[in-house]
């Protein structure tokens, strides 16, 4: 069956009712309707567009077909996860906070409760609802989410402990939207834990099963993120590893990812992730092409500080303004200015030398492009809303 198909046959599925009538051998049970949400959500996973935007009105349709339900609906335990489910997979805190409020759910009212508290944003009463909930003595489409929300509510404290509740996630729920979830949360905080095997390991998973996700730029930023920022992944002798992880991706997206991993890399001062990533952009890209561009520009940004500085300065003013954007002609002046303190500053320096380490600091000026480019303000809160996404009400 086609996605378009799916998407098709799962709205009409949720046109139902979900009145108790037991004359009614078709009426959709609520854990039915959920199932179609998933299914839906599944091909969200998969690049599915169509998929993501109809998913607002099955969601909308699901959380009024709940407030109908009899509460004879809710006796069955199947219905109530479901309730659960629906809420944390993006649906209204509202309709089950109703059906909370009526007494009508048959599940463990810590686990409605916490599901609440979280996606209302009360972290603390989440955190103490769901410390004591194992996912894996729920069924696995419950059990998975719990544990999704259990390791957002714990990152910020303990990260092994987090890492093992995504890892639970993926067992649980292999090749759907749960899982991808897990992972693009996941190679942030291993990132954080400096464990490069299991940062590599992620990443291979990801762009093989899901690099064409809806969600894919969002698990890209975070990966840049990861490479520009933790110094496990910094290693020259792991650039070659970090290469064949990029390996699985195509051309394109190689070139978009080395661009934005040079780019994070450089108004963060890594310089030498910088290069490396510029020289993949190099040969992945053809001449005059606009990546192609940007990669001169951030390479050339990051030696204006070594004893290349001519040949930076030289190569920056050489490039075209109009073919860079408003963010990166920022960028290029920033870097041009640093260069030519560098330059004013070098004869000075040697000037004075006399051989102290205070001499020899001076010849080697560090990139700091903190106050003079904009751009780096941007960087930190793309930085600051990834941590963020770690407390997520939604995928």
């Amino acid at each position: 069956m086609t996605s378009t198909r799916i998407i098709a046959a799962t709205l009409l599925a949720c046109l139902g009712s979900a009145h108790a009538q037991p004359a009614d051998d078709q009426m959709r049970e609520p854990y039915q309707m959920v199932r179609s949400l998933q299914m839906l959500q599944d091909q969200i996973a998969r690049g599915d567009l169509d998929a993501h935007n109809s998913q607002p009105a099955l969601l909308k349709r699901l959380g009024e077909s709940f407030l109908k339900a009899d509460a004879a609906v809710w006796k069955e335990p199947r219905n109530s996860r479901a309730a659960v489910t629906f809420l944390l997979s993006g649906g209204s805190p509202q309709v089950v906070a109703s059906l909370r409020s009526r007494n009508v759910l048959n599940i463990d009212e810590a686990i409605v409760d916490g599901a609440i508290a979280y996606v209302e944003g009360r972290t603390d009463e989440a955190k103490s609802k769901l410390a004591n909930i194992k996912p894996r003595s729920l069924p696995a489409a419950l059990g998975a989410e719990i544990a999704l929300v259990q390791s957002a509510l714990v990152a910020q404290d303990d990260l092994k402990v987090a890492i093992a509740l995504l890892d639970e996630v993926r067992l649980m729920m292999p090749g759907t939207l749960v899982e991808e979830a897990a992972l693009r949360r996941e190679i942030f905080i291993v990132g954080q834990d400096d464990d490069f095997d299991k940062f590599e390991a992620l990443a291979v998973r990801y762009f093989r099963r899901y690099r064409h996700s809806i969600y894919a730029g969002n698990f890209r930023q975070r990966f840049a993120l990861s490479v520009a920022r933790f110094s496990f992944v910094q290693r020259p002798d792991r650039f070659p590893r970090l290469v064949a992880v990029l390996d699985h991706l195509d051309r394109a997206s190689q070139r978009a990812l080395y661009l934005l991993i040079a780019r994070t890399a450089l108004v963060r001062g890594k310089t030498e992730m910088t290069v490396l990533a510029a020289d993949r952009v190099f040969a992945l890209s053809d001449d005059d092409s606009a990546e192609r561009v940007r990669a001169r520009l951030y390479r050339a940004a990051a030696r204006v500080a070594t004893s290349a500085h001519s040949t930076a300065i030289a190569e920056l003013e050489q490039i075209d303004k109009a073919k860079l954007s408003e963010r990166d002609v920022e960028l290029q002046t920033a870097a041009l200015a640093i260069g030519l303190n560098v330059r004013k500053a070098l004869p000075e320096a040697k000037a004075k030398s006399d051989g102290s380490s205070e001499a020899k600091t001076a010849m080697r000026p560090r990139i700091d492009f903190s106050r003079s480019l904009a751009a780096v303000d941007r960087a930190q809160k793309l930085l600051d809303a990834s941590q963020e996404q770690l407390k997520e009400k939604t995928r």
